[in-house]
Order: C-alpha cells, then sequence, then structure tokens
C-alpha cells in the first residue's frame, strides 16, 4: 500500500478538528502535528481548516479598537448596512438576555439581505415549505463552559434567524459536551425549531422584545426535554443495564481490587 504524502495525511487528519469537542483543539492540531511530522506542509494546508472550525463552532474575537467580542463569521454582513436602528434594538435585548441565562456567554446579530447575500442563509435550518428567506436577521449565541481540571468541557451554540417578510423565527441549536474522567463519553445534540412571531406594527422595539420572548421559552423548552429525557435514563434505563450490587452483595473497592480473592468469596455465596 503506498504512503499518503504529508499534504493527504494533513487533509485526512484535519477533518478531527472540525469535530472536536469545546475546548479541546488544539490538544488534537498538537496530535495531528505529531503524525503528519512536517511543520511546513501543515503550517500551508491546515489554515483554511481552522478557519472553518473558528467560524462553526462560534469562536469569538474583539474588534479592533473595540473591546467588545463579536462572534466570528465568514463574513462581516452588519458592514453592508450603515445605519440599522433595528439592529441595535435586537442587539440590546440580545445582551440582556445573554446576561440573563449565559454566564459568560456572547450573542452577536447580523442584518442580512438574503437578495445580496443568498450564500448566508445556506448553512440555516429552514423547513421544506417555507418561504424564501429575502430579508432578515441572524443571531449567534455561544456559550462555552471549560472544565478541564474536573475533566469535561462543553458547548451551547445555537443560530437563530427572523424573516421580517414572514414574521418567523427560525432556531438551529447545538450541544456538544465532552467528559473524559477514566473514559471518553460525549454528548451530541441537534434541535431545530421555529415560531411564528406576531406583528408590532412600526413599535421595533417590541418587535426586538417579541423575538427574545419566543427564544427564550423555545431554549428553555428545549433545556426542560434533555433533563427530562437524561433523568429518565438514569432513575430507569442505566439501573436495567447492570445489577445493583455484584453476587457478593457488597460494593467492590477498586482501590483494593488486588486484595480481593474473587474466587473464594463467589465460593462463600449464599443462593
Amino acid at each position: 500500500m503506498e504512503e499518503l504524502s504529508s499534504r493527504e495525511k494533513v487533509l485526512k487528519a484535519a477533518q478531527f478538528l472540525k469535530s472536536s469537542p469545546p475546548g479541546e483543539i488544539d490538544d488534537i492540531f498538537n496530535d495531528i502535528r505529531g503524525l503528519v511530522n512536517d511543520d511546513v506542509t501543515l503550517q500551508d494546508e491546515i489554515g483554511p481548516v481552522l478557519a472553518d472550525c473558528n467560524t462553526a463552532q462560534f469562536y469569538c474575537a474583539s474588534l479592533p479598537d473595540s473591546e467588545t467580542e463579536k462572534v466570528v463569521q465568514s463574513e462581516d454582513y452588519s458592514s453592508h448596512v450603515e445605519e440599522d436602528s433595528f439592529r441595535d434594538d435586537l442587539q440590546l435585548m440580545g445582551n440582556e438576555y445573554i446576561s440573563e441565562h449565559y454566564a459568560g456567554g456572547k450573542i452577536s446579530v447580523f442584518p442580512i439581505n438574503f437578495n445580496l447575500f443568498p450564500e448566508s442563509a445556506s448553512h440555516l435550518h429552514t423547513e421544506p415549505d417555507a418561504a424564501p428567506l429575502e430579508r432578515g436577521y441572524i443571531f449567534c449565541i455561544i456559550n462555552n463552559r471549560y472544565s478541564p481540571e474536573n475533566f469535561y468541557n462543553g458547548r451551547w451554540q445555537s443560530t437563530w434567524s427572523f424573516n421580517q417578510d414572514t414574521s418567523v423565527l427560525t432556531g438551529s441549536l447545538k450541544i456538544h459536551i465532552h467528559y473524559y474522567e477514566d473514559g471518553n463519553v460525549q454528548l451530541n445534540v441537534e434541535k431545530n425549531v421555529s415560531e411564528e412571531i406576531a406583528p408590532e406594527g412600526d413599535d421595533l422595539p417590541q418587535l426586538a422584545a417579541s423575538i427574545f420572548s419566543s427564544i427564550k421559552k423555545l431554549e428553555k423548552q428545549i433545556q426542560l426535554s434533555m433533563n427530562e429525557n437524561y433523568q429518565f435514563l438514569a432513575d430507569h434505563t442505566f439501573k436495567d443495564l447492570r445489577r445493583k450490587l455484584p453476587l457478593t452483595r457488597s460494593k467492590v473497592d477498586w482501590l483494593k481490587i488486588a486484595n480481593y480473592n474473587i474466587g473464594e468469596q463467589l465460593g462463600n455465596v449464599n443462593h
């Protein structure tokens, strides 16, 4: 079998970066670097992959001459609008929502003209029979929780679009959690939702408030549904997978496992 070239190794291994758990992309990059063992080729080929990871995972960065962090996207759509009071209303309501529900979270609001930039809607979920997006806004919400000292990292990521022509709010939510103490367990949840927003006439601040009231309601429903599902797993499903106690009717002290004489103890079990 012919050995792969350094470039082919980079392109194949780089796919792991795109599915990297929250906060662990540097660790995976270092592993890839060791596997490829060619820093020159790695530097030449890895740039576009890292850029895709930053946009897909809503990496946040500070703008020049600003201390405010903004979600990195492939295009800065807000640069196409000189003044937009409705975007300002949405950003203000978004900031209030984030400060109330996401400790350390970030939100960026992008006004979109889908006729001018149709590619901007390509990554958003739309219902099969939904009207085409023409004018609207995209809200990118991201909240990361990194706790490597406790062997877990997590990310809540949601993308919302509001179609001004149909007054329909559409959301795509992704939750990714990695727990790796003495093991490797990952949780990946993706959920798509939509809701029609009642028109508020010319009262744009009230419309912005209505939009984020719906976002709050829909995200809360998803979180409560997840809590109920995993509580059921803990209370029922997992308990049915194994015995509550081994045949010895006592818990195993794993720190003293070398001192156990399993055969002798099993022989003393009263059936």
